[in-house]
C-alpha cells in the first residue's frame, strides 16, 4: 500500500508544470516590467519629438536610453540578454507586457484625472 501511495504521489508531482528558473544574469519579471515601461515612454516621447527635428529626437532618445539603463543599474547588453531570454519564453513575455500595459494605463488614468 505504501508503494502504491508513493507511485501515485510521484505521478502527481511529475504532472505539474516545471518552474522555469531565470538565469542569474537576466532581470526579474518585475525589474523588466519597470524597465520596459520606461523604455516605451521614452520611445513615445521620441515619436512626438521627431516631427520637430529627427536629429535632436534621436539624440534625446539615446540620452534617455542611457539614463534608463543607469537608473535601472544595467547595461544595454543586459537589456538585450533579458529581452532575448523572455522572447524565447513567449508566455512569460506576454504576461510581462500585460503588466506593462496595465501600469501605463493606470498612469494615464491618474494623469487624465489631474
Amino acid at each position: 500500500m505504501k508503494i502504491l501511495s508513493f507511485i501515485v504521489c510521484l505521478i502527481f508531482l511529475s504532472c505539474g508544470a516545471p518552474k522555469t528558473e531565470i538565469p542569474q544574469d537576466i532581470l526579474s519579471e518585475n525589474s523588466f516590467i519597470s524597465l520596459l515601461k520606461d523604455i516605451h515612454l521614452a520611445e513615445a516621447k521620441f515619436e512626438l519629438h521627431k516631427t520637430k527635428g529627427m536629429e535632436n529626437a534621436k539624440n534625446e532618445l539615446a540620452h534617455n536610453y542611457s539614463t534608463i539603463y543607469e537608473t535601472h543599474e544595467i547595461t544595454a547588453d543586459d537589456f538585450k540578454k533579458t529581452l532575448d531570454y523572455y522572447a524565447q519564453h513567449p508566455e512569460q513575455l506576454e504576461k510581462i507586457y500585460t503588466r506593462v500595459i496595465e501600469q501605463l494605463t493606470k498612469d494615464r488614468t491618474i494623469l487624465d484625472q489631474q
